[in-house]
């Protein structure tokens, strides 16, 4: 099974710190780890051929299961905002973002591009 693991970070202190993501991990927490550290190095057991994760059976299944109200609860969440805080932002009714969030409410274009401001993310993800 590819994992992604051993992302080398440097903390103020110049010491560098790695850590380990395995199993069975929701594509958006591997998109978001990829764009909070760009240099992020991938790798795999000794026994495992490396490929590029974006191109594994895995990633594409994942991504395939991730909705965007997936990726609005994750990043909101990530950004410790609560429901009625992000609706108060983007101008709509905390039920609406609940809604979107659980899928009873599709998020277009114009939905989206306000919270990927009110977040401060690519508006893509919420699509």
């Amino acid at each position: 099974m590819q994992a992604l693991v051993k992302v080398p970070h440097m903390l103020e202190n110049g010491k560098m710190v790695e850590f380990k993501i395995t199993g069975n991990v929701p594509f958006f927490y591997i998109d978001l780890t990829r764009r909070l550290f760009p240099n992020i190095k991938e790798t795999a057991d000794e026994d495992e051929e490396l490929i590029e994760i974006s191109k594994s059976k895995w990633f594409k299944e994942m991504e395939a299961k991730t909705t965007p109200g997936d990726s609005l609860h994750a990043m909101r969440t990530l950004r410790g905002m609560k429901q009625i805080e992000l609706a108060k932002k983007i101008g709509v009714n905390p039920q609406q973002i609940s809604d979107m969030e659980k899928g009873r409410a599709p998020i277009g274009k114009k939905m989206a591009m306000k919270i990927g401001e009110a977040l401060n993310f690519s508006y893509k993800l919420f699509l």
